[in-house]
């Protein structure tokens, strides 16, 4: 569910300078040639067929007649994939033609076409059919659902366990709410937590299999997000009462000293609603570090909630949906850094006019929330005619009134890119009944202003003399993937029996400039920081009495240093050595030099320093010193690592002959 943006300047014709002048001040043109913008569309499996070789050479026609540059297609819907080389199984009732894998066919024609891929997978809903009917259970016994949804087959009910990783409300079962299942279906689907650290990593390693596999230019999160519940009464005060899974629960508790088992915190607990929304953005963190580490330019995207109205202050985010109903604090992952192209999911009705101060507050916010990333607009161009959509697509790519401006538009969905209107304001003429068109008609919309055979007109063509997608689009060069200037950093932090450390504060120390950044690890001990200065980094993570430590890590620009955090406790090294000093024309003794030398092989030497006085009191060692003093001087040394490891005290014997 997307939307698409683009403007261009239609070729003029003119017979007097004045005429190019009226023609340049005429709103809504379109922009100049060769203009960089996003133009997608969302290819969703529920609704468009890539069985067959057939199937892929349509959804790519259809691209090239609209000008597209980028499809966005579902290869992953209910814990599947439509891809062979996978760590999941096929879907369950599709058949591919024999040995036909859909998603490498795709890329190579899309990119024939210079038409880029973007690998769009749901996230958290892992399965959508009744289990305790006839063909209500996944096929595959390896399918995670089965695995790990916690179904009895004998009691036909969801059973509580470990091993059971969906999410659940504590509300009771309530078909007019859609929950059913003991609290763990919402409508047609179930949803794994990702507060369960096992469901965490499993779904990050099913995705880099993918990265690692396929020549995809993005990978497109959705669903990255908790369920979003039907029920009343949920306000931002409340909560929603959702993310309910036992485990999580459990993590939370410890985390927070409550006792284990004691009664689950209440929907609207701060610390609750801050620990869900931690568990979705950790989820992310962990995805896009882990993929652009395997692949620096593959670019990390999100469909991401928008309901209502957009926020108008920055104080009103929190009261967005997305913020507290699914606990999807995508504002943060924006500004972090965390994605590389952010896409609302502004899905409101053109015709309807309540709508429309709710599509222009989201796509406000959104332009002007882009922070060091971008942003492009999703449009569910299934709810409009096509009139309604050209309209939300020109206000989509006109700038903010900051003067900002997102990077394209993507369309929801190829399927359906249109929808009947009864009594369409925007046909031309106004009023009239319009009906549900083809693919072909919503494409010469887009890139004509008019219908397929000229006859019908989807815009004013004086208002709007230039078409929106009058001419091909580059796809825009992302900045900090084409030049990078910043680096990265991830890894784990994990005691000596391979536990981790769960919800660790992490520090990563720039030793240049002693700035310090701070993160959390997740519930599989995983952290990472990005857009860091290259430089060297000091990193350590600490949960209560315990303390972990990086080796000194070297990021780069445009790079992902994994370095992974261990008990350290291996002491600093240091050498003395002497040297005579000679006094005027080299005759007699002056003193002696004393130059200390540290070493250390992880953290690194935090500090040196020695004694003259048998360690009675001990002096800051900034380089080398003198002594002068006749006879014997025993000095004393040690050096103590950023980890804190103290080495065992060394002594020097210096020694200035008495004149006789």
């Amino acid at each position: 569910m997307r939307e698409k943006y683009c403007r261009r300047i239609k070729p003029l014709v003119a017979y007097s300078f004045l005429l190019l002048f009226g023609l340049m001040l005429l709103p809504n043109t379109g922009k100049a040639q060769n203009t960089a913008e996003y133009r997608g569309f969302w290819i969703d499996t529920f609704n468009t067929n890539l069985n067959n070789h057939a199937d892929i050479v349509t959804v790519v026609n259809n691209a090239k007649l609209a000008k597209a540059n980028a499809l966005f297609a579902q290869v992953r819907r209910r814990g599947d994939s439509w891809y062979l080389n996978s760590l999941e199984p096929t879907p369950d009732g599709i058949t591919f033609a024999d040995g036909f894998d859909p998603l490498a066919d795709l890329i190579t024609t899309a990119h024939a076409e210079g038409i880029e891929v973007h690998a769009f997978v749901i996230m958290s809903a892992v399965w959508n059919k009744n289990p305790t009917v006839a063909g209500g259970l996944p096929i595959s016994a390896n399918h995670v659902f089965r695995t790990h949804g916690g179904f009895n087959q004998a009691t036909g009910q969801i059973e509580a366990g470990p091993n059971n990783w969906l999410t659940r409300t504590l509300l009771p079962d309530n078909a007019t709410n859609g929950i059913t299942f003991q609290g763990h279906r919402f409508g047609a689907d179930f949803w794994i937590d990702f507060g369960h650290p096992d469901a965490a990593a499993y779904t990050v390693n099913v995705l880099m299999h993918l990265v690692n596999n396929y020549d995809i230019d993005g990978l497109h999160l959705d669903r990255i997000r908790y369920p979003e519940l039907t029920a009343t009464g949920q306000t931002p005060t409340t909560g929603a009462n959702i993310g309910y899974n036992p485990k999580n629960i459990e993590r939370f508790q410890i985390r927070n000293n409550i006792p284990v088992g004691s009664t689950p915190p209440i929907p609207g607990d701060t610390a609750w609603a801050n620990w869900r929304r931690n568990q979705v953005t950790n989820i992310v963190r962990r995805v896009y570090l882990n993929a652009i580490a395997a692949k620096p330019q593959l670019k990390i995207s999100a469909a991401l909630i928008a309901f209502g109205g957009g926020p108008t202050t920055e104080a009103a985010w929190t009261s967005s949906e997305a913020y507290w109903r699914v606990y999807q604090d995508w504002r943060a992952w924006t500004e972090e850094g965390i994605l590389d192209i952010a896409i609302p999911m502004n899905y409101k009705r053109e015709h309807t006019p309540s709508n429309v101060p709710l599509f222009d507050t989201w796509n406000e916010w959104t332009k002007n929330h882009q922070y060091n990333r971008i942003s492009l607009l999703g449009l569910g161009v299934y709810l409009n005619g096509i009139e309604g959509t050209l309209r939300q697509t020109r206000r989509s790519l006109a700038p903010s009134s900051t003067g900002q401006s997102v990077k394209g538009v993507v369309f929801y969905s190829m399927a359906n890119t249109n929808e009947a209107v009864t009594a369409n304001p925007f046909s031309i003429p106004a009023g009239q009944n319009t009906i549900r068109r083809p693919f072909a008609e919503f494409a010469s919309g887009l890139t004509t202003g008019k219908s397929v055979d000229g006859l019908t007109l989807y815009e004013d063509q004086t208002a709007n003399p230039t078409p929106i997608f009058a001419q091909p689009a580059t796809v825009p060069v992302l900045p900090w993937k084409s030049a990078p200037t910043r680096g990265h950093v991830k890894g784990f932090a994990k005691r000596a029996d391979d536990t981790p450390l769960d919800t660790a504060t992490v520090t990563v120390k720039n030793l240049n400039t002693n700035t310090q950044r701070t993160t959390e690890t997740d519930g599989g001990g995983f952290f990472g920081v990005v857009d860091l200065t290259p430089g060297q980094y000091f990193i350590k993570a600490v949960l209560n009495n315990e303390t972990l430590y990086s080796c000194v890590a070297e990021v780069t620009a445009g790079m992902v240093k994994t370095t992974d955090l261990q008990v350290e406790t291996i002491a600093p090294v240091t050498s003395a050595a002497q040297s005579t000093i000679l006094q005027s024309g080299g005759l007699r003794n002056g003193g002696v030099r004393v130059t200390l030398s540290a070493t250390d092989n992880c953290t690194g030497v935090e500090k040196t320093e020695y004694s003259l006085d048998g360690g009675a009191t001990w002096i800051l060692y900034t380089g080398s010193f003198t002594i002068s003093q006749r006879g014997r001087t025993t000095v004393s040394y040690r050096s103590i690592d950023r980890a804190g490891n103290v080495e065992t005290i060394k002594t020097e014997t210096v020694l200035i002959k008495v004149p006789r």
